[in-house]
Parts: C-alpha cells; sequence; structure tokens
C-alpha cells in the first residue's frame, strides 16, 4: 500500500511536469521603448490555493490507501474530523462508536497508529522534496550548459573580429543574435521551474496541514481518553 501511494504521487508530479516540458515557451511581451535583455523570476513562488488543494488531496488519498485493516486512527480521525468539533464530548462519542464496533480499541492504540500515519506522511513528503529538487538540478544544469555555451560562442565571435575585419559586420550580427539567446535563457525554463517550485511548497504546505490535523486528533486523544 505504500508503494502505491508514493507512486501515484511521483506519477503525478511526473506527469505535470512532463506537460511543462513539452509545452509551448511563454512568450512575454516586448515593451515599444526599450526591451529588457534579462528577466529575473522569485526562487521562491507565490503557492495558489488549487495547487495546495491538489497536493494534500494526494495526502488524503494516501492515507486511505494505506487504511490499515479493521478499526484504528484512521476510522477515528475521520470519524472526529467529520463532525467539525474538536472539544472532549465529540472525542468521547467517537471513542465510544469505536468501541462497539471493536471492543479492543483503546487510547494508547490509537496514539500508536496516529504515530504510523504521520511516519508516513513524512516520509512520502520526503521522497517527493528529493524527487522535485532532482528536477529542479536536472533543469538547472541544463540552462547552464547552454548559457556557457552561448557565452563561449560570443568569446570566439569576438576574437574573429579582430583577426578577420572583413567578416565583421557578420560576426558582429551573429553575437548580437546569441546575446538576445543568452538573455531568454532564464525565460525558458521559467515556467518549468515556477511549476516544479510551486509543487514543492504546495508539498510543505499540505505536509504541514496534514500533520497539524492528525495531530490534533492525536492530542485530543492525549486530553480526553484514558485506557
Amino acid at each position: 500500500m505504500i508503494k502505491n501511494w508514493k507512486s501515484l504521487f511521483i506519477k503525478a508530479d511526473e506527469v505535470d511536469i512532463e506537460k511543462k516540458t513539452t509545452s509551448q515557451p511563454v512568450v512575454f511581451p516586448v515593451s515599444t521603448t526599450q526591451a529588457p535583455s534579462h528577466v529575473s523570476h522569485p526562487n521562491t513562488p507565490t503557492v495558489t490555493d488549487p495547487v495546495v488543494s491538489d497536493v494534500i488531496k494526494v495526502y488524503e488519498n494516501g492515507l486511505e490507501s494505506i487504511n490499515m485493516p479493521g478499526y484504528d486512527f484512521y476510522e477515528f480521525y475521520q470519524t472526529v474530523a467529520s463532525t467539525g468539533q474538536t472539544g472532549e464530548q465529540t472525542y468521547r462519542m467517537a471513542f465510544q462508536m469505536a468501541r462497539t464496533l471493536d471492543k479492543t480499541i483503546n487510547a494508547s492504540k490509537l496514539l500508536t497508529d496516529a504515530e504510523f500515519y504521520i511516519s508516513k506522511i513524512n516520509e512520502v513528503h520526503t521522497q517527493y522534496v528529493g524527487h522535485g529538487q532532482q528536477k529542479l538540478n536536472t533543469i538547472q544544469e541544463k540552462r547552464n550548459g547552454e548559457k556557457s555555451q552561448l557565452q563561449h560562442d560570443i568569446d570566439s565571435a569576438s576574437k574573429r573580429i579582430n583577426l578577420l575585419r572583413q567578416e565583421l559586420q557578420q560576426l558582429e550580427l551573429e553575437i548580437n543574435q546569441k546575446r538576445i539567446s543568452l538573455g531568454k535563457v532564464d525565460d525558458g525554463y521559467y515556467p518549468q521551474e515556477k511549476g516544479i517550485r510551486e509543487k514543492l511548497a504546495a508539498n510543505d504546505m499540505a505536509r504541514q496541514i496534514s500533520i497539524e490535523k492528525l495531530s490534533q486528533i492525536k492530542q485530543g486523544i492525549h486530553s480526553y481518553l484514558k485506557d
């Protein structure tokens, strides 16, 4: 079950990134006065609500996919969460309901199960961070390689101008064209980077939200239930 959760999470990310990779590059509007040679982009994007919601859904689906047989913390968590209340009465009601379904249920078992689910969220989060960082590293390596090659071409063309004056006009045109390409490299990679950074940031937020929800139920068990 854990494997299926991870596969679902990574597969969804890879499909999304693949779509961004094969899509047409974004065309930025050019000012009629003076076009900037380079557009800088923030490393930490603003995470939109839909992105966070999508990642939270993956976590919720993941929790459901690893739900252990029988009645355990996951069912207790769903029961309490469905009421929208976090008071002692809610926990006691849910606990009594749990006991009617499984006489072996006790607070200690629920707390142990809670630790299991929280550990799996952390495990998936760590893997997702590593996967996203690997994607970012690949993009950055390709970008730096392309920029390095373009800069090398510029330097070579500059030297040729000094040696071959008769080719001056052609070489200057080549330099200008490559400088324009150099200034657009970051813009070409920005959509891919932005999408991945958004999902990484959303992943952090989704983890925090999920753990807070689970931990709230766990704290309620500590506070209100006794074996």
